[in-house]
Protein backbone atom coordinates (compact mmCIF):
# COMPACT_ATOMS: atom_id res chain seq x y z
CA UNK A 1 0.00 0.00 0.00
CA UNK A 2 1.27 3.52 -0.81
CA UNK A 3 2.21 6.26 1.61
CA UNK A 4 -0.93 8.28 0.90
CA UNK A 5 -3.16 5.38 1.88
CA UNK A 6 -1.11 4.82 5.06
CA UNK A 7 -1.44 8.47 6.05
CA UNK A 8 -5.17 8.44 5.31
CA UNK A 9 -5.65 5.29 7.40
CA UNK A 10 -3.71 6.83 10.31
CA UNK A 11 -5.80 10.02 10.14
CA UNK A 12 -9.04 8.03 10.21
CA UNK A 13 -7.84 5.97 13.17
CA UNK A 14 -6.79 9.13 15.01
CA UNK A 15 -10.17 10.77 14.28
CA UNK A 16 -12.01 7.73 15.68
CA UNK A 17 -9.82 7.77 18.78
CA UNK A 18 -10.41 11.51 19.29
CA UNK A 19 -14.17 11.06 18.85
CA UNK A 20 -14.22 8.39 21.55
CA UNK A 21 -12.16 10.56 23.86
CA UNK A 22 -9.28 8.11 23.90
CA UNK A 23 -5.66 8.70 23.15
CA UNK A 24 -2.56 6.63 22.76
CA UNK A 25 -0.18 6.19 25.67
CA UNK A 26 2.60 7.74 23.59
CA UNK A 27 0.60 10.80 22.52
CA UNK A 28 0.30 13.92 24.66
CA UNK A 29 -3.17 15.28 25.34
CA UNK A 30 -4.41 17.45 22.47
CA UNK A 31 -6.58 20.27 23.66
CA UNK A 32 -6.62 23.95 22.79
CA UNK A 33 -3.97 25.82 20.85
CA UNK A 34 -0.65 24.17 20.16
CA UNK A 35 2.42 25.59 21.81
CA UNK A 36 4.52 24.61 18.79
CA UNK A 37 4.10 27.81 16.82
CA UNK A 38 1.94 30.34 15.17
CA UNK A 39 -0.23 30.24 12.08
CA UNK A 40 1.81 31.40 9.06
CA UNK A 41 -1.23 33.24 7.68
CA UNK A 42 -2.66 35.23 10.61
CA UNK A 43 -0.02 34.62 13.34
CA UNK A 44 -2.58 33.30 15.86
CA UNK A 45 -1.51 30.25 17.90
CA UNK A 46 -1.61 27.11 15.76
CA UNK A 47 -4.21 24.47 16.59
CA UNK A 48 -3.09 20.83 16.59
CA UNK A 49 -6.00 19.71 14.39
CA UNK A 50 -5.05 22.17 11.60
CA UNK A 51 -1.32 22.47 12.26
CA UNK A 52 0.56 24.54 11.19
CA UNK A 53 -2.55 26.70 10.78
CA UNK A 54 -5.09 27.92 13.32
CA UNK A 55 -8.19 27.04 11.30
CA UNK A 56 -9.59 25.62 8.08
CA UNK A 57 -9.92 29.18 6.80
CA UNK A 58 -6.18 29.86 7.02
CA UNK A 59 -5.37 26.44 5.52
CA UNK A 60 -7.65 27.25 2.57
CA UNK A 61 -6.04 30.68 2.12
CA UNK A 62 -2.62 29.00 1.97
CA UNK A 63 -3.85 26.41 -0.54
CA UNK A 64 -5.28 29.18 -2.71
CA UNK A 65 -1.92 30.94 -2.68
CA UNK A 66 -0.16 27.75 -3.83
CA UNK A 67 -2.69 27.14 -6.59
CA UNK A 68 -2.55 30.77 -7.70
CA UNK A 69 1.22 30.65 -8.04
CA UNK A 70 1.93 33.16 -5.26
CA UNK A 71 4.56 30.83 -3.81
CA UNK A 72 7.47 30.14 -6.14
CA UNK A 73 10.81 28.46 -5.78
CA UNK A 74 13.69 30.62 -6.99
CA UNK A 75 15.68 29.21 -9.86
CA UNK A 76 16.17 29.11 -13.57
CA UNK A 77 12.91 29.07 -15.56
CA UNK A 78 12.11 25.63 -16.94
CA UNK A 79 12.18 26.80 -20.56
CA UNK A 80 15.73 28.18 -20.07
CA UNK A 81 16.94 24.67 -19.22
CA UNK A 82 16.54 23.56 -22.85
CA UNK A 83 19.82 23.55 -24.72
CA UNK A 84 18.03 23.99 -28.05
CA UNK A 85 18.62 27.07 -30.14
CA UNK A 86 15.83 28.86 -32.02
CA UNK A 87 16.09 26.48 -35.01
CA UNK A 88 15.30 23.48 -32.83
CA UNK A 89 18.75 22.00 -33.14
CA UNK A 90 20.68 20.91 -30.09
CA UNK A 91 24.05 22.41 -29.30
CA UNK A 92 27.11 20.38 -28.67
Amino acid sequence: MGKIEDVDRARRARAKSDAKGGSSVNEPAKSGPSTRGRCPICRKPAVEKYRPFCSVRCADIDLGRWIGGDYRVAGTPANALNSEDEDGETEG
